[in-house]
């Protein structure tokens, strides 16, 4: 019995001891990683660092150009959207005159803006002939457009004739932009006209016809200076900004033409 507790404790020793030395073993192992790591981080704290490369400063983005989309000539679903949306019109006669001229010049979407300033020269002229009475409706209309078309011709022969490379599409928006123009005033003069008609008296001095003559000269002056804002916004129209004596003699020949219609007319008595 004692021989076997001897046997059996010397086991546990010899096992216990085999065990201990493994774990010694391997603190060891452990405290030597640990030593070299340590060791590893100091050397590389004390090496430099290369220098970093410069970070590039950021692009600043380069805004757009805002005249670029101001001298597009109109598309044509912008020229279809002023009948549905009839200011419009004012947009692309008066307001919108960089992108005005720059239709006129461009070879797309021409006939479109061609119907615009001519349904513009009527429809807007109409409220006014309305209270001269209603079976001289289309007279104001007659008389701005009437007179361009009558004019028109001379314009197309001359202009080719001092060697303006201009087709017939182009010189007739052109001149279209006169009797647009000058209805789209006599639309902002109508209220006027019919509140002067319905007040005035009928042997005062002034008499509301007179008014209505000079409403009318004052459009259609403005129509004439409204054609040469065009002439000089742009390049589309340069070939014939440089002919100024063809300007003024076609516009003198509309003035007296326009005075004879509105004779013709009875709006001038």
């Amino acid at each position: 019995m004692a021989n076997w507790r001897m046997a059996g404790t010397t086991r546990c020793d010899r096992w216990f001891g085999q065990r201990g030395a493994a774990c010694l073993r391997s603190s060891q192992r452990l405290l030597d990683l640990a030593l070299q790591s340590e060791y590893t981080l100091h050397a590389k704290a004390k090496t430099p660092m290369p220098d970093a490369a410069p970070i590039p400063p950021a692009l600043t983005p380069v805004p757009p150009v805002a005249g670029d989309a101001a001298t597009q000539p109109f598309a044509t679903h912008e020229l279809q959207r002023s009948w549905r949306q009839p200011q419009r019109f004012l947009e692309i006669v008066l307001a919108e005159r960089a992108r005005l001229v720059a239709s006129i010049g461009s070879p797309v979407d021409r006939l479109a803006l061609v119907i615009v300033l001519l349904a513009c020269s009527i429809v807007f002229a109409l409220p006014f002939g309305a209270v001269l009475g209603l079976r001289r409706t289309g007279d104001v209309a007659m008389l701005f457009l009437g007179s361009v078309l009558i004019c028109f011709p001379s314009l197309q022969v001359f202009s080719s004739y001092l060697g303006m490379k201009l087709s017939i599409a182009q010189n007739l928006a052109t001149a279209l932009v006169v009797p647009a123009a000058s209805a789209l005033f006599c639309f902002g003069f109508f209220p006027i006209h019919w509140f002067l008609e319905a007040t005035m008296a009928k042997d005062s001095t002034l008499a509301a016809a007179d008014i209505a003559i000079g409403l009318l000269s004052i459009s259609l002056l403005l129509g004439l200076a409204h054609l040469n804002r065009c002439l000089f916004d742009g390049g589309a129209l340069r070939s014939l900004r440089s002919s100024r004596l063809l300007l003024l003699g076609w516009q003198a020949l509309l003035l007296f033409i326009t005075w004879r219609m509105a004779g013709v007319l009875g709006i001038v008595r």
